[in-house]
């Protein structure tokens, strides 16, 4: 029987691990462009073809992620229910991080309280991650709804995200925890609101 040979990598995707490599070895301000093309086996003119900047490749790997996320989803059983449903997708993309974690959690320690416009892509990113959610539930996330949705979605995350970062446990039981309670919370909410609404509605003569 023929051995299976592994996919190899595209230049994106050395660059993207290259630079996370660089990240767990040295401080995230003193990486350069120049350091990450070496590092990834490129000229830096073949680097600049694929990403301009430190930010343009985080954003890659996001990106990366979000993909990785969306082509594990699959399609959902009856008894599921849309909470069920998010909490898979979230934890399924905490899973693809995981491998990268020393190294997000280094380049976050230099960026977020020091780099606002890495702390603003980062958010967006985050916007954008999450909007994907929604949409792989069939949720339209770009409506003045589904706006809403999104933020509230993404500060579900970004609280999982905190304690994800400092979960060493094998099953990351707290962060399972802290997204269930998370995902409930705007669940309640969804449904208050929806019920006030019907109250509020004028009755029919």
């Amino acid at each position: 029987m023929a051995r299976k040979t592994k996919p190899k990598k595209t230049s994106p995707d050395k660059i993207i691990a290259a630079t996370l490599k660089l990240a767990t070895n040295q401080p995230w301000p003193e990486i350069t462009m120049a350091d990450i093309a070496e590092a990834a086996k490129l000229k830096p003119a073949e680097l600049m073809q694929h990403f301009t900047s430190k930010l343009a490749i985080l954003d890659g790997f996001n990106r990366q992620i979000d993909d990785q996320v969306a082509g594990v989803f699959g399609d959902a059983s009856e008894d599921e229910t849309v909470r069920d449903r998010l909490f898979d997708i979230l934890m399924s993309r905490f899973d693809a991080l995981q491998p990268q974690k020393k190294a997000i959690k280094a380049i976050l320690r230099e960026t977020v309280p020091f780099d606002p416009k890495a702390s603003l892509c980062g958010l967006g990113a985050i916007m954008r991650s999450m909007a994907l959610a929604l949409n792989l539930l069939g949720i339209k996330s770009k409506t003045p709804l589904g706006c809403i949705k999104t933020k509230a979605l993404a500060a579900v995350y970004v609280r999982s995200f905190k304690v994800w970062l400092e979960d060493d446990s094998a099953d990351m039981a707290k962060t399972m925890a802290i997204l269930d309670d998370g995902l409930a919370k705007i669940e309640n909410l969804a449904q208050i609101i929806l019920r006030s609404k019907k109250f509020n509605q004028p009755k029919a003569a």
